[in-house]
């Protein structure tokens, strides 16, 4: 009896963080493919529990209605636990990795053996070979029970690999989480209810404290929000006050750091002569410029504000020399080849860091924001001469 009660309680509260994950991830507008993909974890997920409480009560209970009832929820329960498996394992490795084409082949690799377990899942009602429900009404394991295990077990495994792996690789590891969120949410909540299950085999808590994990990813999804730029999915100003903060405050030595001011040229007339939509698209656009340039950097990229850029870089004076050169190069290039009907183009300015403290930092800033003006006045003489920051 206090069993039962335990696991309907646990199942509960893990239900309800569930639901109001999904109630919560409805309401937010911003439907990249990572949010969707993270939606159908946890709707699986929530399903997958609500089910599991149900048969809490009905596993064992006499009567005809309950025994048909047993083999479809079960049926459903254990689909539902390769499925839940399959989208998570998916979901980190987007996250982690991106979309890229050996990602999307191991996906497809991934649905064969999911396909197979589901068809013998479906057919075990005729041939018992995965589970079955004995004349008691109890659920009963079937000799290639261990499929079930082993799929689990080994797309949770994978997920946990592929984050292992990125906490190790520092240059490609996703900017979106802490190290703290992929150690917990994608590798020690699902070896720990992995661990527990094999170890004591009839504590069912897997599940639960998943979705533990998952929890965690929504929380940090949700500072996330708060700490990006929508669109141009840059880290935003807010961001940027807190990274110069955590340098302040950690006291290193910052002689070496770099901040740098960027703004689009001639933006006003852009958005006065073109309309809003396309000031969007230059400020998307100069966006996807700034990360190509710093692609290979340990550079930190936001949106300032407006048409307004920052770069944080650790580096030495003549690399950031450099750094500017390859700026304008890039917006150059681009200028050569893009179809828009302006030319796009940035005034870039750049200050040392010269010392550790808030007032130091501070006026590295304040610094670069007047190399930028500078810079911008030159640059906008010298494009108002040509003539050439309207009209190609």
């Amino acid at each position: 009896m206090y069993e039962i009660f335990y696991r309907t309680e646990v199942n509960i509260i893990s239900l309800f963080a569930l639901v109001w994950i999904i109630y919560r991830s409805k309401k937010i507008k911003d439907k990249q493919t990572r949010n969707i993909m993270f939606q159908r974890v946890i709707s699986s997920a929530a399903l997958l529990l609500f089910i599991d409480t149900i048969l809490i009560f009905t596993n064992g209970k006499e009567g005809s209605f309950i025994y048909y009832l047993n083999w479809a929820l079960n049926c459903i329960y254990l689909i539902l636990n390769a499925v839940v498996a399959f989208t998570w394992e998916a979901y980190v490795r987007y996250y982690i990795r991106g979309i890229k084409r050996s990602s999307i082949l191991l996906s497809r690799i991934f649905l064969i053996p999911l396909f197979i377990f589901l068809l013998f899942v479906v057919l075990s009602p005729f041939n018992k070979l995965i589970y079955y429900i004995d004349e008691n009404n109890f659920f009963c394991k079937g000799p290639l029970y261990f499929l079930q295990i082993i799929l689990t077990y080994g797309l949770f495994t994978m997920a946990g690999v592929v984050a292992f792996v990125s906490l190790l690789n520092k240059k490609n590891r996703p900017q979106y989480y802490h190290r703290y969120v992929i150690f917990f949410a994608f590798i020690f909540f699902p070896c720990l209810s992995g661990v527990s299950h094999l170890i004591f085999p009839e504590v069912k808590s897997i599940w639960q404290t998943i979705s533990f994990g998952f929890l965690l990813v929504y929380v940090e999804f949700q500072f996330d929000l708060i700490s990006r730029d929508a669109l141009t999915n840059l880290n935003n100003r807010r961001a940027f006050d807190i990274k110069l903060s955590q340098m302040a405050a950690e006291q290193n030595d910052c002689s070496h750091t770099y901040i740098f001011m960027i703004d689009i040229n001639f933006f006003k007339k852009i958005n006065d002569k073109y309309g809003h939509l396309e000031g969007d698209t230059a400020l998307i656009k100069t966006a996807d410029i700034l990360k190509k340039v710093l692609v290979q950097s340990n550079a930190f990229l936001c949106r300032y504000g407006g048409d307004e850029f920052a770069i944080i870089y650790n580096c030495t004076n003549e690399q950031a020399g450099d750094v500017r050169i390859k700026i304008y190069k890039e917006f150059e290039k681009e200028f050569q080849i893009s179809d828009l009907p302006y030319r796009l183009s940035v005034s870039v300015g750049y200050a040392p860091i010269n010392g550790k403290s808030k007032a130091e930092i501070a006026a590295a800033e304040k610094a670069a924001d007047l190399n930028l003006y500078n810079e911008k006045a030159a640059m906008h003489l010298a494009l108002e001469e040509t003539e050439e920051y309207i009209k190609k």
